[in-house]
């Protein structure tokens, strides 16, 4: 990782000459259907935390998720230690919330994580089967339970809500096996559903869905394989095939109350209210890509050197029981190789690929799109976009692109890995006004 200069950069927002249009002049396009106007961002470097030599409050393992709170505090969600590192604004150790461990207050299997705008820390726990909710203090309040059955699983990008609750794209649900399912409750739980969802955190609150995208062709089950566990015992498992560029669903809150969702293969991001009425429609004139065979091989191979990459680690499984919350093992990882290689083999294609990659909405308001490039493992631009439909510019690939988390005053994180895995956080500033 190349080391930030000592003096701090400017901010500079810069636009390439395209007909001798400047930042904010009134002779720029800004509308949706308007070509690529290349901006330049150079974000502020605010504090770096972690990597091979830091200290031990920020030796991270597995960074699950990261989140904001509104004076800029940087909360850490780590999927290893079970617990959540709280970092004030100038990058100072603050407090550690949470503890490994299946009781009140305790993390086992944590899955996402967000905080509010009153500053709780949410965090999804597949343990608990439902949310663990601290207060700003970093006390816990209480948990919130879920029907994983029924409402399913929130899946890792998640947002605050500006009218109170957590807002997310359901990943999947989760049957509980308690050995008296029929095979017809077992074929309506895998049924591929693609809800985004209001969650409340109080006490009694339950899941609202506000949105349904439509829905993808189930995928073909793969062969049920015996994968041994280390230390002992074997578990039977049984996963789709994969699915190369289906499209992906996101969400993100908006600042005045609304849902941004993207669920299409094309370009278009929809403002949706809580009562489920689409409001606007964001849309630019790009095509999705043909899936060739070159793309498919390439696709391949891409992801074959992801899977090289991962190898050494095993896999964690978790496991739900009946009456319990969750329990869980390595499995062993030459088993973890044998299937990915053959889901790998047996993997099936979409005919396009969706043209945006993923989404996101920060504090100014601003739509980030992150668009395909046509190639696989190749980045592509990423647009900004106004909830009200004004374009505002596209970020080259090789700028900036959607960070892992945004913070108050134009506060951002993103993650990066030395050669040996070891995570670094780099906290920086992006500028207020962007086209």
């Amino acid at each position: 990782m190349t080391p930030y200069r000592a003096t701090a950069l400017l901010l500079a927002v810069v636009l390439h000459a395209c007909g001798g249009d400047a930042p904010g002049s009134a002779e720029a396009d800004t509308g949706l259907d308007a070509p690529d106007r290349i901006v330049e961002v150079a974000p502020e470097p605010v504090y770096e935390v972690g990597g091979f030599e830091s200290p031990d409050w920020a030796a991270f393992g597995n960074i699950v998720s990261t989140a904001f709170d509104g004076r800029g505090h940087l909360y850490v969600l780590d999927g290893q230690a079970n617990t959540v590192t709280e970092i004030d604004a100038q990058g100072a150790f603050v407090r550690t919330i949470g503890r490994p461990g299946e009781g009140p207050g305790e993390l086992s299997s944590p899955f996402s994580m967000t905080v509010t705008d009153g500053g709780e820390v949410a965090i999804f726990d597949l343990g608990h089967r439902g949310w663990v909710v601290y207060g700003a203090d970093g006390e816990f309040r209480h948990n919130v339970q879920v029907d994983l059955g029924e409402v399913g699983i929130p899946g890792g990008s998640l947002s605050a809500f500006a009218g109170g609750g957590v807002v997310g794209a359901i990943t999947g649900r989760m049957r509980i096996n308690t050995g008296d399912a029929s095979d017809d409750e077992d074929d309506a739980l895998a049924a591929i559903t693609r809800p985004i969802a209001l969650f409340g955190l109080e006490e009694g609150d339950s899941a609202r869905v506000i949105y349904r995208a439509w829905d993808l062709p189930p995928a073909p089950e793969g062969e049920q394989q015996s994968m041994s566990m280390e230390g002992g015992g074997a578990i039977q498992l049984r996963m789709p095939v994969l699915r190369a560029f289906e499209p992906g669903l996101h969400a993100a809150g908006t600042p005045d109350g609304r849902v941004a969702v993207v669920d299409s293969v094309g370009y278009r991001v929809k403002i949706v209210a809580t009562d489920g009425t689409v409001a606007n429609v964001l849309e630019r004139p790009i095509a999705p890509t043909e899936v060739t065979p070159r793309i498919q091989e390439l696709e391949k191979e891409r992801r074959a050197e992801e899977m090289a990459a991962r190898q050494g680690g095993g896999m964690m499984i978790t496991v739900a029981g009946g009456s319990g919350g969750a329990s869980g093992g390595r499995v062993d990882n030459d088993a973890v190789r044998r299937m990915m290689e053959g889901r790998l083999e047996s993997m099936i294609f979409a005919e396009e690929i969706p043209v945006i990659e993923a989404m996101s909405v920060d504090p100014f308001g601003r739509v980030w799109v992150q668009r395909s490039s046509g190639e696989p493992g190749v980045p592509g631009p990423t647009d900004l976009l106004t909830i009200d439909g004004r374009y505002l510019g596209t970020m080259a690939p090789d700028g900036p692109r959607i960070p892992e988390a945004f913070g108050p005053d134009g506060l951002i994180v993103r993650e990066v890995t030395d050669e040996f895995d070891v995570p670094t956080l780099i906290v920086e500033r992006m500028p207020a006004d962007i086209g």
